[in-house]
């Protein structure tokens, strides 16, 4: 759609909202007439704001559901409520994606909130059961643990009451993931564990290796490393088998973590070395630059410093390219432990307040 056409939608829709102020006066029928080309007028805005999300102009397809929403809340249209709840659900849920598109957490929880209680009041289950599980995560995202907690739980409560068995898997996962986060492991284990039983059971190989390599997380933070690395060879074997290649570098990267923590450099180097490539192949260069960070810990484990800081340094560059601050400030972290060791102590200290600088930024 060229910016021109994008105008033109617009006045239309504007010429719409002029209409309201004399349909008041309008017969029965007339008005009957003019709620139908409400709604099919915002049917079309519709399609056009999700062509606009799905070709990255998030800001626009915005920018289109705001002015329905202005369309939809015609006083002529409460004659129609059923089906005028309807689009709100619609209008609110590309709003939804759209903020979430752009990382506007804020709009996007004001957006999730209001398609809760429409898919409430409508008996829409099953889309309350996803939404609360996309809300969760933004909350988790935002360390607001409390309200992703509740929203979890509510999504379990509404995949039991529906009898939708995929869906509880991945609120039990997600639960047990934001309990790994936040150190609770025992519980952590608990709510992953249902999620790998639900998830066997039903034969979904995609979320069994997901769980395994969740538990694997759980278990490489309770210093479990043996046990870690038995889940992370799950987790792997079942990401070859079914060719998620980003998944198996990430169980590769989880492996090299077991191996260095075990203090086999060779293993853990050798382990990444495939992680890296994958992510490589994939184009994934945030992985790229974790796994050079990571072959960076192994050198810098060896001693052998001027190795480390080449690695480091690779790590920090794609950082910073995709604008990945924590990242950025651990791999400064990093190069100043790199200097210290080389005795280079200003240098040290000169990257330590880099990292310092963006801890406390962010």
């Amino acid at each position: 759609m060229t910016q021109s056409s994008l105008r033109n939608t617009v006045k239309i829709l504007h010429s719409a909202l002029f209409g309201y102020f004399s349909v008041t006066r309008l017969p029965q029928e007339s008005v009957m007439n003019y709620t139908e080309e409400i709604l099919h007028a915002i049917s079309i805005v519709l399609v056009v704001a999700n062509f606009l999300l799905n070709t990255r102009r998030a800001l626009q397809a915005i920018e289109l559901c705001k002015e329905s929403l202005v369309l939809l809340s015609n006083k002529v249209l409460s004659v129609k409520k059923p089906l005028q709840q309807k689009f709100y659900g619609k209008i609110y849920h590309t709003m939804f994606k759209a903020y979430r598109r752009v990382s506007d957490h804020t709009n996007a929880i004001a957006c999730g909130r209001k398609l809760l209680i429409i898919h409430h009041e409508c008996d829409d289950t099953v889309q309350e059961g996803k939404i609360s599980i996309a809300l969760a995560q933004i909350y988790k995202s935002q360390s607001m643990y409390a309200e992703a907690k509740e929203l979890y739980e509510r999504a379990i409560t509404i995949m039991q009451k529906t009898g939708n068995i995929r869906g509880e898997s991945v609120a039990f996962g997600k639960l047990g993931n934001m309990f790994r986060f936040l150190g609770e492991y025992f519980k952590a284990k608990d709510y992953c564990e249902k999620a790998l039983a639900i998830s066997t059971e039903i034969g979904d190989r995609a979320r069994e290796g997901t769980w395994y390599g969740n538990l694997g997380n759980v278990f490489f933070s309770l210093g479990e490393y043996v046990k870690a690395k038995e889940y992370f060879e799950k987790a792997l074997a079942i990401s070859t088998e079914i060719g998620d290649r980003q998944l198996e570098g990430t169980w590769y990267g989880n492996l090299g973590n077991v191996f260095l923590s075990l203090g086999e450099y060779v293993k853990a180097k050798e382990y990444y070395g495939k992680a890296l490539a994958i992510s490589t192949e994939i184009g994934d260069r945030a992985g790229e630059g974790t796994q050079y960070g990571n072959l960076g810990n192994v050198f810098l484990s060896l001693a052998e410093y001027v190795k480390a800081k080449e690695y480091f340094e690779k790590a920090l560059a794609i950082s910073t390219e995709i604008g990945d601050r924590a990242a950025e400030g651990t791999w400064y972290g990093n190069l100043g432990n790199v200097f210290r060791s080389l005795g280079e102590y200003v240098k040290a200290k000169e990257y330590y307040e880099k990292a310092l600088a963006i801890s406390t930024e962010i």
